[in-house]
């Protein structure tokens, strides 16, 4: 008789002995008596099974718009037009509401006037810089010619003052006939270029300054022709002291004049200044032109702005603004949810989150859509727990359920973890536990043999195990009453009987 039989008989007596007259007790402790004296245990067994097993977290939040903007006006203004309403469908970039552009029109009105201003501006110092640059190039040449010109004056005049002064010879007579006709010639060619010139200075074809030259060399010539005839009258009547006087005072003319041509020929470096203050001019008015060119595009963007358009296809939802209304900037126009598909955002808590990564595929089921199921997948990781509870947000991007689930109902998901295939399972109830340590019993011949395991995922009243031999005969029922070694009776059951049949989604998971 073991220790547990005598404790039992100890009872029965004591029972006895005080007078218990509970004929049910005393008829069931005669059993147990039996039953605990019987050294062969009837028990219940079940082959060993396999199946595959999914750990599960749940997690539970609202459903949100994948596009969900407030569409702001980008500057102040009366709200001429509204072309949208509650619930209506647009398009991206629809023209949603239109602000008056009475006052930006006139701004861009303006800038375009001063644009046109300015390219005048820029025109004008253009042609400035090309005459410069004419000046500059042909000036030095000029200046060297008049020098020239003068020099060689100024060698006639001194001739023709020696000749009066020597009294005229034959040849000097025929000399001053032949320079009278040459230097009437000179001044008729001269005549006509100052006339030419002066059509050409009428037509804007060449500058002014270019007729006072001309001027000069028709006084010149006339000058020279002057002097020719009057030497040849010297010639003819005889030189007298004022024509000695006159020529000297040419010789003085014709020196000053030698004067003037290398003062001139002093100023030509100031021609390349004014080629430097010209192209300065140049770029002063190219900088004008783009500013009011910048003017021109801020007033036109301005007036685009004006027209508020759908960033995105989707739905208005709300009432949106009203014509007359006056908009500042950032005021809001209209709300639009977008079309691009809906996800719900749950929270775990910090110890289940290292096992979260993007990609796992979650069950979906919505309150408000009893019955159904929706298929999503885990988009993104909050990297930042919320200072509160240590929670991080995750993102389930929904795949299906477009206009059926719309934003702000109420869902669950189950995220999948992982999925072991061919897992060992028992029975949770054949699961025999002391402390930390869980055994189960199987049977080996005609005796109960206890096997230590390791206890993994539990699903629909199953639970994973490992060292037990797949072939062996699991004692499912009786195994509370059991020692290593007892001697046990078997009665094969179903495993419909003992555990439940494996669902399409499971619970959450556990580990031992």
């Amino acid at each position: 008789m073991n220790r547990t039989l005598t404790f039992v008989l100890a009872g029965v007596m004591v029972l006895a002995g005080a007078g218990c007259v509970n004929r049910q007790a005393q008829d069931q402790a005669k059993k147990t008596a039996q039953l605990l004296g019987d050294p062969i245990r009837v028990v219940s067994v079940q082959p060993v099974s396999t199946t595959s097993l999914t750990e599960t977290l749940e997690i539970t939040g609202d459903v949100t718009a994948g596009q969900d903007a407030t569409i702001g006006s980008k500057q102040s203004g009366r709200v001429a037009s509204v072309f949208v309403k509650d619930g209506d469908t647009v398009s991206a970039g629809q023209l949603i509401a239109q602000l008056d552009t009475a006052t930006l029109q006139a701004q861009l009105n303006q800038a375009q006037a001063q644009v046109g201003q300015a390219l005048a501006t820029s025109n004008s110092a253009r042609s400035a810089l090309s005459q410069a640059l004419r000046n500059a190039s042909v000036g030095p040449t000029k200046t060297s010619s008049a020098i020239r010109q003068a020099q060689a004056a100024l060698r006639g005049a001194q001739s023709q003052l020696q000749k009066a002064l020597n009294g005229a010879r034959p040849e000097e007579r025929r000399q001053a006939e032949s320079n009278v006709a040459a230097a009437k010639s000179t001044l008729e060619t001269q005549q006509k270029e100052l006339k030419r010139i002066e059509t050409l200075v009428k037509e804007g074809a060449i500058a002014g300054n270019r007729l006072d030259q001309q001027q000069n060399a028709v006084s010149t010539a006339q000058s020279q022709y002057d002097n020719a005839v009057q030497a040849l009258s010297l010639i003819r009547s005889g030189t007298r002291q004022e024509d000695i006087d006159a020529a000297r005072d040419q010789v003085r003319q014709a020196q000053e004049s030698v004067r003037t041509a290398q003062a001139q020929k002093e100023l030509d470096p100031l021609l390349r200044d004014q080629v430097d203050s010209a192209r300065a001019q140049v770029e002063s008015t190219r900088a004008q032109v783009q500013s009011a060119q910048a003017q021109v595009a801020i007033a036109r963007q301005a007036i685009a702005d004006a027209q508020i358009r759908a960033p995105f296809a989707g739905k208005i939802l709300g009432k949106p603004i009203q014509a007359g209304a006056v908009a500042g900037g950032g005021t809001t126009v209209a709300r639009l949810i977008g079309n691009q598909g809906v996800y719900f955002s749950g929270q775990v808590p910090s110890a289940e989150v290292s096992r979260i990564r993007p990609g796992l595929p979650v069950t979906v089921t919505v309150d408000a859509l009893p019955g159904q199921t929706f298929a999503g997948t885990v988009s993104a990781v909050s990297p930042q727990a919320e200072s509160v509870g240590r929670l991080f947000d995750v993102r389930i991007q929904l795949s299906d359920g477009a206009g059926r689930i719309k934003p702000g109902m109420f869902a669950k998901g189950l995220i999948q973890l992982r999925q072991i295939s061919n897992a060992t399972v028992v029975p949770e109830g054949a699961v025999v536990r002391q402390g930390d340590n869980a055994f189960v019993f199987i049977v080996d011949g005609d005796k109960a043999k206890r096997i230590p395991v390791t206890l993994g995922l539990q699903k629909d009243g199953l639970i994973q195990v490992s060292g037990v031999p797949s072939n062996a005969m699991l004692i499912v029922r009786g195994q509370d009453t059991l020692s290593p070694g007892t001697k046990v009776k078997t009665e094969r059951v179903s495993t419909a009987s003992n555990s439940k049949p494996a669902s399409g989604s499971s619970g959450a998971a556990v580990e031992g």
